[in-house]
């Protein structure tokens, strides 16, 4: 009767356990899925470069001018305006059955706010892409800018810039921000304000000499 009761226990947390990881699948499967959705919905009309010919004719080689068709880089709600980029040459080559290579170089100039006063500040990103496409077996990383033998080029160049966005910028070194009490900027004018800030661990103290002075 025990020995029962125990292989039941088993098999009741043998199935919890199964439950649980494939619930666990699910939603790393679909949090990735949407993250891919939030990442990319709003590139708008993009330039996309047809890759059949390049693929299917052996030693085919190819220089294509390429334009960048975004205009900003959004990440996590915030936007990042491309002020300044240039056209560029993108040379394909046929390396194989299903297999092609192509490179390109170019630059791109964000509009990126000042960590301390807010003020715009340019910020050249140089892209440098050399890659090599297995079309028999694309991996996860290459899906994301090829479909249908089509090149989203705008979704490679995002893809290039993201990780290399600053995760500070100054528009000099010695920027005195904005004032805590009125926000005007001070590397233009000096406003007046009193942005003496209390110690909180003082704050107990003050409290007893104002308590003795009332006194």
């Amino acid at each position: 009767v025990y020995s029962l009761f125990y292989e039941k226990i088993e098999l009741v947390k043998m199935c919890f356990w199964i439950v649980f990881f494939k619930s666990k699948e699910n939603y790393l499967t679909n949090q990735k899925h949407i993250r891919i959705i939030v990442q990319y919905e709003n590139l708008g009309d993009r330039m996309k470069i047809q890759l059949s010919k390049i693929i299917s004719v052996p030693k085919y080689e190819e220089t294509v001018e390429a334009s960048i068709d975004l205009n900003e880089i959004k990440l996590k709600g915030v936007s990042y305006p491309i002020r300044e980029k240039n056209d560029f040459s993108i040379v394909f080559r046929n390396i194989g059955k299903d297999k092609i290579s192509f490179s390109f170089e170019t630059e791109v100039t964000l509009g990126i706010p000042c960590s301390r006063c807010l003020e715009e500040v340019s910020y050249p990103v140089s892209v440098k892409v050399t890659k090599e496409l297995d079309f028999s077996d694309l991996d996860e990383e290459d899906s994301s800018y090829i479909k249908d033998k089509y090149l989203d080029l705008d979704i490679l160049i995002f893809d290039e810039v993201v990780p290399k966005l600053p995760s500070r910028v100054l528009c000099k070194e010695e920027c005195k921000g904005l004032c805590p009490v009125c926000g005007t900027n001070l590397n233009e004018k000096e406003c007046g304000c009193d942005r003496t800030v209390a110690d909180p661990r003082m704050a107990a103290i003050q409290d007893i000499f104002k308590n003795f002075k009332e006194v």
